[in-house]
């Protein structure tokens, strides 16, 4: 993959966790921080972990700095506009990690986890893109669950319409 191809991935997963969270923001606080059973509990736990698994592979791994976080708890943030935040912060740092890639970049490898790992920048964001896929349909599932129709994105439609 080059850069521009993985950008087109992260964009897709910017556009469906921003549909995601506006779909929160209508069942309100309650619903999103209560307890379901999944993964990381609640909705909420898991947009966190999602962004937080974005930030620390994309901007702290990869910048070979250490994660400051230790594992954050959701709860520490306390309403949705600082979920929000958190999103859009995330979003900007990764725009313009992405916006910078080249090849040299892509295939530099790296160590992560302490050390005990290592792969490559690309290899450690398509690692961050698969990961946030798998928590979308999860959110798919738990908003079925719901009985809510989740903003579910699908690729194909999504880019016959704008090309």
């Amino acid at each position: 993959m080059n850069g521009p191809d993985i950008s087109h991935l992260y964009e897709y997963v910017i556009l469906s966790r921003r549909k995601f969270l506006s779909q929160f923001q209508t069942l309100g606080w309650e619903e999103f921080v209560r307890n379901r059973e999944a993964s990381w509990n609640s909705l909420q736990g898991i947009f966190i972990h999602m962004l937080e698994v974005e930030d620390y592979l994309l901007h702290y791994d990869i910048a070979g700095k250490p994660w400051p976080f230790g594992d954050r708890d959701p709860s520490s943030f306390k309403n949705i506009v600082e979920v929000e935040n958190y999103e859009r912060e995330v979003t900007q740092k990764t725009r313009k990690l992405l916006g910078d890639l080249n090849p040299e970049e892509l295939s530099r490898e790296i160590s992560f986890s302490e050390g005990k790992e290592r792969a490559t920048v690309e290899n450690l964001l398509i690692q961050a893109f698969i990961d946030e896929v798998v928590h979308l349909g999860e959110f798919v599932c738990l908003m079925w669950q719901m009985d809510k129709i989740p903003p579910y994105i699908n690729w194909i439609e999504l880019h016959s319409k704008t090309q």
